[in-house]
């Protein structure tokens, strides 16, 4: 899958079922999530505070708390949690549907902003700007070229002494659906189309964790903690990743 593949597929999910496509709760599909928004965003604020407390917990909140940056934010369930915490927070999708999903549903006013982004880069932020980067179940669906090369974008946006914390898929398992699960994207996406009836497809592109951590290393980052978690389903090997960039030190 290139790029324009990936923007479409998405852009085409957040025209026919948003939220499911962000939160794929099964008896959400097929428009579930209408009447229940707020019980969405809801999970969004959950899911924040529980990254919050853990970045506590393993001494990695960030130097600072002024701006952050929820890349891969669809209809901004994060950002809008993240807004609790930060002054300022940036929201940043690959879909431009999600996008004008996002600001629809904004609530924090100009303390957010949403971003269109169709690059396979993050230059349309500069060094050193936010002091926090997060994205959940987000790369899981990104192809491991263009993963590892916003992985090094993350670095490079943080400040110093800036944290990011984020989930890649590993592997999967050896049971006959993890097997099936290893089959070429290409395959599989003929049976995504007919089991959930959608032309556009969610591919999954799981990243071991030694090349992660190897990629994340060299482009300057300390990897300050990984954990397990499990938003990527029972057949998967799945990590929570914490990043610190390293502060200035003064010759």
């Amino acid at each position: 899958m290139k790029l324009d593949d990936l923007r479409r597929n998405w852009d085409g999910l957040g025209r026919v079922d948003p939220l499911w496509a962000i939160l794929a709760y099964p008896e959400r599909h097929r428009g579930g999530w209408e009447g229940h928004e707020d019980d969405f965003f809801a999970t969004g604020r959950e899911a924040v505070d529980e990254v919050m407390a853990m970045l506590d917990r393993v001494g990695a909140t960030p130097a600072a708390m002024d701006r952050a940056m929820d890349f891969g934010c669809g209809a901004g369930r994060l950002t809008q949690g993240l807004a609790g915490h930060l002054e300022r927070v940036d929201g940043v999708d690959i879909a431009a549907s999600m996008i004008e999903l996002a600001r629809r549903h904004n609530r924090a006013g100009d303390r957010v902003t949403y971003h269109l982004n169709e690059s396979s880069d993050l230059s349309l932020f500069d060094d050193d700007t936010f002091d926090l980067v997060l994205s959940i179940i987000v790369l899981q669906h990104i192809p491991n070229g263009l993963k590892t090369g916003y992985l090094e974008e993350f670095v490079r946006v943080l400040r110093p002494g800036g944290v990011a914390a984020f989930t890649v898929p590993s592997h999967g398992d050896w049971s006959i659906e993890g097997i099936v699960r290893r089959l070429p994207n290409s395959w599989q996406n003929v049976y995504r189309r007919r089991r959930y009836g959608y032309d556009e497809v969610m591919e999954f592109h799981p990243l071991k964790r030694s090349r992660v951590e190897a990629v994340l290393r060299a482009a300057g980052a300390e990897v300050v903690h990984v954990e397990r978690e499990f938003m990527a389903g029972p057949r998967y090997t799945s990590f929570m990743y914490v990043v610190r960039k390293p502060a200035v030190t003064e010759p």
